[in-house]
């Protein structure tokens, strides 16, 4: 019996060496996530390796897309496989443990009677790559690797990509973003099985200019005075008076030289330790005249910076610094029409400006932005800064862990607490420490909320608006307590998909402080009517309607 064993072993491995070596292994499709269909008669499920994790037990396969699909879509699917006990595992050829196995191997899984992994065998097919997306073209990306190597990578758009476990496409991939790709290179031609976008990134938390003091090599920092910071397009004093150190971060290799002097501008993310690290920077020796300017970019040719309300000649070289939503980017990554604020030079006597600073968010005109973060420090009447921030995109929170500074606007940043409409007037650094909403059309704030955390989403049309007083308009209602609605979808967090409810109607009560999102306008649930499609984030204990978005 144990010889039969031996047999079937070695048969399988001679089957798969020869059949890899030739590429007539046959493939294996899945229909859905949940359902893998096999192929053939041999039970084999092969793919790609995205994810390996033997010390938790699974292991996380891109499946084989199906080939009589349109290759213009992306048909390819993510599964995980759990471990067996007591397997053999093969990675070319050779007898290894399933610590072995690597993001980017062929594999082909062999499920037994319970669908945990029986055997595997894996070959070297592909390689993970990581680097940072500097520059995104219709033919395919360039991305600049950790060793500093600028690589063009062709695309397709059915090449899988996911970030947080959720499948996105290639549009989602954005210039500045830290991705890995599981490449295969035979000298030109690159083939890729899939991207994987970094779950959290790191955004920059500050830009900063000082007078260059001296770079400490020993402690690899560069030593200023004069420190100011780059906030919401202008220039302000930090809060240390006297010298400053800030250390480089150890991915940028750039360094200044002994004798350099004048003005530093650089930017800093979060290390590991929670200090501020030098991810970019510029130097200018020369003073020079100094000036701000918010606008819209049109063009960026030949070296110029060209502006919709400017007629400025504003040029940029290798030492400005460009970020765009938080990332830093090529200059080229911006597009016609971004908002950008800018910090620029020119000699005294001089016309042309030469920009120091260009940053750009690109969500700054796609209307109002929900956030929800905790209160640092207020300044009254002025603006707002948070800890750290989570963005609504869709019906997820992307998290960021860095402070960011919203500006209030006293004819048009409102409050809203559990006694209804507040006082701007009277919000100051008493609410430090509260977690809120902001509702912000790029930094300045449009609503700030005192609403508890939302995160479990539903959707539907409004059929009916309940316990409110009748307003104006027989069709809206004045804060109504709770809104049913039809064709009812609850958002499943773990698929992220959308699923039917089990009744077709559902009934959602709604905080009297609950925020409405309505074609560009910011307020409460008296702007709801009949007929609305509408998204609602619920409170997950009470399943009260706290954010209200309108289709």
């Amino acid at each position: 019996m144990r010889f039969i064993k031996k047999a079937a072993i070695v048969a399988l491995v001679a089957v798969i060496a020869f059949t890899t070596a030739y590429n007539t292994f046959p493939h294996v499709y899945a229909a859905s996530a949940e359902t893998v269909v096999l192929n053939g008669e041999d039970g084999l499920i092969s793919g790609i390796v995205r994810e390996n994790n033997p010390s938790l037990g699974y292991l996380t396969v891109y499946l084989s897309s199906d080939k009589k699909a349109d290759p213009s879509v992306n048909t390819a699917v993510v599964r995980n496989f759990t471990y067996g006990y007591d397997i053999v595992i093969l990675r070319d050829g050779i007898a290894v443990t399933a610590d072995n196995i690597q993001p980017g191997d062929k594999v082909f899984l062999e499920l037994d009677a319970e669908g945990y992994i029986g055997r595997l065998s894996a070959g070297s097919w592909y390689k993970p790559v990581y680097g940072t997306v500097h520059l995104k073209s219709a033919s395919g990306l360039i991305v600049k690797n950790d060793s500093g190597v600028y690589i063009h990578y062709p695309l397709t758009n059915n090449i899988p990509v996911f970030k947080n476990g959720k499948p996105l496409g290639i549009s989602d991939i954005q210039p500045g973003d830290r991705i890995r790709l599981l490449a295969q290179t035979d000298g030109e031609n690159i083939d890729i099985a899939g991207i994987d976008i970094e779950k959290n990134p790191k955004p920059v938390s500050g830009i900063y200019r000082g007078n260059i003091e001296f770079f400490d090599k020993i402690r690899d920092s560069l030593v200023l005075s004069g420190v100011q910071e780059f906030v919401n397009g202008r220039w302000e004093n930090t809060r240390v008076i006297g010298i400053q150190s800030f250390g480089f971060n150890s991915d940028y290799k750039v360094r200044p030289s002994a004798r350099t002097s004048g003005t530093a501008y650089f930017a800093v993310k979060k290390s590991s330790d929670g200090s501020d690290k030098i991810v970019v920077a510029g130097y200018r020796s020369e003073p020079k005249f100094e000036t701000t300017a918010k606008d819209y970019l049109l063009s960026t040719d030949s070296g110029r910076l060209e502006l919709e309300n400017s007629s400025d000649f504003i040029k940029f070289d290798q030492d400005t610094i460009v970020i765009k939503d938080g990332k830093l980017v090529d200059v080229s990554a911006l597009n016609t029409l971004d908002p950008v604020r800018i910090s620029m030079e020119k000699p005294v006597y001089g016309s042309t400006y030469l920009a120091n600073i260009l940053i750009s968010e690109s969500t700054v005109d796609s209307g109002p932005v929900i956030y929800r973060g905790r209160i640092k420090s207020v300044k009254a009447a002025q603006s707002l800064t948070v800890e750290s921030f989570a963005k609504l995109n869709g019906v997820t929170w992307e998290f960021t862990n860095t402070p960011k500074t919203f500006d209030i606007n006293l004819n048009v940043s409102r409050l809203l607490d559990e006694d209804g409409i507040g006082n701007m007037r009277e919000f100051d650094s008493d609410y430090a420490g509260k977690s809120v909403y902001i509702i912000a059309e790029g930094t300045e704030i449009q609503l700030i909320s005192l609403a508890p955390y939302a995160e479990n989403p539903v959707s539907g049309r409004i059929s009916d608006l309940y316990a409110g007083t009748a307003a104006d308009s027989e069709e809206t209602l004045s804060d109504p307590a709770s809104v049913t609605l039809t064709n009812a979808m609850i958002y499943d967090t773990d698929s992220h998909r959308w699923k039917k409810n089990d009744h077709n109607s559902l009934e959602v009560p709604v905080l009297d402080y609950a925020v409405v999102v309505k074609k560009g306008q910011v307020g409460t649930i008296s702007l709801l009517k009949r007929g609305d499609e509408i998204r609602i984030m619920r409170h997950a204990q009470s399943d009260h309607g706290v954010l209200i978005i309108c289709e």
